[in-house]
C-alpha cells in the first residue's frame, strides 16, 4: 500500500547573515555539528511513534485475517507469515532507532512507507483461494460433470440441478482426491438447484461459509472456483458487473418457455471467467465467503467458452432452495396474474399492462396503469425483477405490494397462486 504523506519535511535554511558579521567566515570544523530545533526534533519523534502504530496496526489485522481465514491446519502458516513481517520491520525500526540522529524527516516518512508496504503483499485472490477452495468437491453424474460446494457439516452438497440431469446415480470427488458415492437429496430445475448428501467424507472438505447476496456492491471482487474443463481446483478472479439479471432457469430449457417449469431467476453478473464444469461451483467475496453459485455463461454464435459475461445465482436463493429441497417442501412456482413492462419514462418499477379476472393480483384490487414499486418494503426495479421475485416464491404465500396509482402510493396483501394450476386450467 502506497501512502501519500504530502509534501516532505524540509529543514530552511538562512542564507542571509544579519549584523556585522555579514561579510566573516565561518569555520566549519572548528564549529560542532548544528541542533535540531526543539519543533523539528519532536516532528521526527511524532513521525517514529507513528511509523510504530501502523505497523502494529497492520500487522496485527493480517494476523487476525490470516488466523480467521484459515483452518486449523493453517494456524501455523499465519503464524509463520505474521514472523517473517515482524521480522522485516524489526531491521527498519532499527534503522530508524540507531540512525535517527542523521536522518532528515523525509527519510524518516519514506522508511515508514515502506514498513507500511508490507501489507500490499498479502493477495486477497490468494487467501479467497486457500479457504474456499476446502470447499469446493468435483460432481459427476450420469449425464456430465460440474463442482458443488460443502453446505454444511451433514455431509450435504449443493450443486447445479443441470449438473446432474436425470442421473440416478452420482460420484463426489473430495479435495483430498477420494471418490466418494452420492445420494440425491432433492433438485429444483425451476431455479436450478439441487442437494445431494455424501456417503461419507473426509477433513479435507470443510462447509463452506456464506454471506447475503443482498450486500453485493457491483465492482467488488468476486472469486470462482471449479473445475472447468475437468481441471480440478481452478481459480478465476473479476469483479461482480451486475445485480439481478433476470436468466431464464434450466427449467426453460428442458421444458420450454411457454411451461410452469420455466422462471426468471434473478443472477449475479460477473466476468470472472466461468467455463464448462464450473457450474455449481462458488462464487465468493474478499473474505471466502460464497456470494453465489456458478450457474452460466452467455455466449454468440459458435462459441462456447467464456467471453466475460458469467451468471451465479445468488447465495440467498441458494440457500432458500436448498432448505426447501432438505425439507422435502413441494416444488412449486408462485403466480400473480398480471402482464406487465418496464416504464420507459425513468420511474422504477413494474407497470401493469393487464390484470387477469380471478386471478390473486385482480382479487387484491391491482388494477391496470398501477406502478409496482416495492414487494415485502424491497424496491422493484423492473417488470423482470418483479416476475424473479414472485416465481422465487411458494404458491400460498402471502406478499405485501406497494404500488402507485395516480398521485397515491398504495399498499396491498397477495395471497400468491399455483403457476402449475394455471397452466393444467
Amino acid at each position: 500500500m502506497e501512502e501519500d504523506f504530502g509534501t516532505p519535511f524540509r529543514e530552511e535554511k538562512d542564507t542571509e547573515i544579519k549584523g556585522p558579521e555579514k561579510h566573516e567566515q565561518s569555520f566549519p570544523d572548528l564549529l560542532p555539528s548544528p541542533v535540531l530545533s526543539d519543533q523539528k526534533q519532536m516532528r521526527k519523534i511524532a513521525l517514529l511513534f507513528l511509523g510504530a502504530g501502523l505497523f502494529i496496526v497492520l500487522l496485527t489485522g493480517a494476523f487476525i485475517f490470516g488466523w480467521v481465514v484459515n483452518s486449523d491446519n493453517d494456524k501455523t502458516s499465519s503464524i509463520n507469515m505474521a514472523s517473517d513481517q515482524i521480522g522485516v520491520v524489526q531491521e527498519l525500526m532499527e534503522a530508524l532507532v540507531n540512525n535517527s540522529g542523521d536522518l532528515t524527516e523525509s527519510e524518516v516518512a519514506a522508511i515508514i512507507a515502506e514498513m507500511t508496504s508490507f501489507n500490499s503483499e498479502v493477495e486477497p485472490v490468494v487467501a479467497v483461494a486457500d479457504t474456499v477452495s476446502r470447499s469446493v468437491v468435483i460432481v459427476r453424474s450420469e449425464t456430465g460433470q460440474g463442482s458443488g460446494i460443502a453446505l454444511d457439516d451433514q455431509r450435504r452438497v449443493v450443486t447445479n440441478a443441470h449438473v446432474l440431469g436425470d442421473s440416478e446415480t452420482v460420484q463426489v470427488l473430495l479435495p483430498s482426491g477420494r471418490m466418494v458415492e452420492a445420494r440425491i437429496i432433492g433438485s429444483d430445475i425451476r431455479r436450478d438447484v439441487a442437494v445431494i448428501e455424501l456417503d461419507d467424507v473426509d477433513n479435507s472438505l470443510v462447509p463452506a461459509r456464506f454471506a447475503s447476496s443482498q450486500n453485493l456492491r457491483v465492482g467488488q471482487l468476486a472469486v470462482a472456483v471449479g473445475s472447468p474443463f475437468e481441471l480440478n481446483q481452478t481459480v478465476t478472479s473479476g469483479i461482480v458487473s451486475a445485480i439481478g439479471r433476470v436468466e431464464p432457469s434450466y427449467g426453460c430449457e428442458i421444458a420450454g418457455p411457454m411451461s410452469a417449469e420455466c422462471a426468471g431467476v434473478a443472477m449475479i453478473q460477473t466476468d470472472a471467467p466461468i467455463n464448462p464444469g464450473n457450474s455449481g461451483g462458488p462464487l465468493a467475496d474478499r473474505n471466502g465467503h460464497v456470494i453465489g453459485m456458478n450457474t452460466s455463461i452467455r455466449t454468440e454464435g459458435f462459441l462456447s467458452a467464456n467471453v466475460g459475461v458469467g451468471f451465479a445465482i445468488p447465495s440467498d436463493t441458494v440457500l432458500l432452495v436448498a432448505q426447501r429441497l432438505i425439507s422435502r417442501e413441494p416444488i412449486g412456482t408462485a403466480f400473480l396474474g398480471i402482464l406487465g413492462e418496464t416504464p420507459t419514462d425513468g420511474r422504477a418499477g413494474a407497470l401493469l399492462l393487464e390484470v387477469q379476472e380471478s386471478s390473486p393480483a385482480y382479487v387484491a384490487g391491482l388494477e391496470v396503469g398501477d406502478l409496482i414499486v416495492r414487494v415485502d418494503r424491497r424496491p422493484i426495479l423492473n417488470m423482470q425483477a418483479l416476475r424473479a421475485d414472485i416465481q422465487l416464491r411458494l404458491p400460498d404465500e402471502e406478499v405485501v405490494l406497494e404500488y402507485i396509482r395516480g398521485e397515491k402510493i398504495l399498499e396491498t396483501t397477495v395471497r400468491l397462486a399455483s403457476l402449475d394450476d394455471e397452466y393444467q386450467q
